[in-house]
């Protein structure tokens, strides 16, 4: 018999091993470590990748709303219907306003003028000054802006009355007009300030003259001092007030 060399059969027995096929009483044993581990079946859990465990969400925190910001949420809202009327709230004050009579002051010369001739003069020369029978009209043609130019004419006029005037040896008023009796004399009933507060009472108020101090100054204290000379001083005091302060 002619022998085989060993490498040839081991050579052999390689072959038949890849190829699947029995190699003799050594098959068994040459099985290839891959056709062992292709008879064992393989576990699933090393066939695929693990799968990831679930992540728990994380529940987002909270701030607190501040209380200041709950009050806001919690006030009442305004109405739509009244943003209108807000809006035109500042235009009626407006309106309002200019409805309004002007204040007064109670202690102004216009005022305690008007008083002192509703008590004293308004029961002869009437409440407006249209006169009443033989006394004569403080406005229109017998105005006293017409009869006394001057302011302070009008003054020594009423604080000397037509009995004084005469005496003073004056016949005829400032105006041309000839002196009647019948007026009385003022000067020790009244002050000063409120004598000379019904004289502008009746040539501002019911003559419609505009005061101007100028005009009240001209000859003012020639004149008092002519008429009236204990109360001069006190006139003048009174006129000095009403340049600082003119009457309203």
């Amino acid at each position: 018999m002619t022998e085989i060399p060993e490498h040839l059969l081991a050579r052999s027995k390689a072959r038949r091993a890849a190829m699947g096929g029995g190699g003799g009483d050594d098959a068994p044993a040459a099985a290839t470590p891959a056709a062992a581990d292709a008879a064992t079946p393989a576990p699933a859990a090393a066939a695929a990748p693990a799968a990831a465990a679930p992540v728990a969400p994380v529940e987002a925190k909270v701030e607190p709303t501040p209380p200041w910001v709950e009050a806001a949420q919690a006030r009442k809202k305004i109405p739509y219907w009244a943003v209108p009327v807000l809006f035109l709230l500042p235009l009626w004050a407006v309106v309002y306003a200019l409805t309004l009579d002007p204040p007064t002051n109670a202690d102004s010369p216009i005022t305690v003028g008007a008083e002192v001739y509703s008590t004293n003069c308004a029961t002869c020369h009437g409440p407006t000054g249209g006169g009443s029978g033989n006394i004569p009209a403080l406005i229109g043609d017998t105005a006293v802006t017409k009869e006394f130019p001057k302011p302070a004419e009008q003054i020594a006029w009423v604080a000397l009355g037509s009995a004084g005037w005469t005496q003073a040896g004056e016949t005829k008023l400032p105006g041309g007009r000839a002196v009647a009796g019948g007026m009385p004399a003022w000067a020790a009933s009244l002050e000063p300030e409120d004598l000379m507060a019904v004289v502008l009472h009746e040539r501002t108020t019911l003559d419609k003259e505009e005061f101007d101090i100028e005009a009240w100054e001209d000859g003012f204290e020639e004149t008092l001092t002519k008429y009236v000379p204990d109360e001069a001083d006190a006139y003048m005091a009174v006129l000095e007030e009403w340049k600082t302060t003119p009457p309203a």
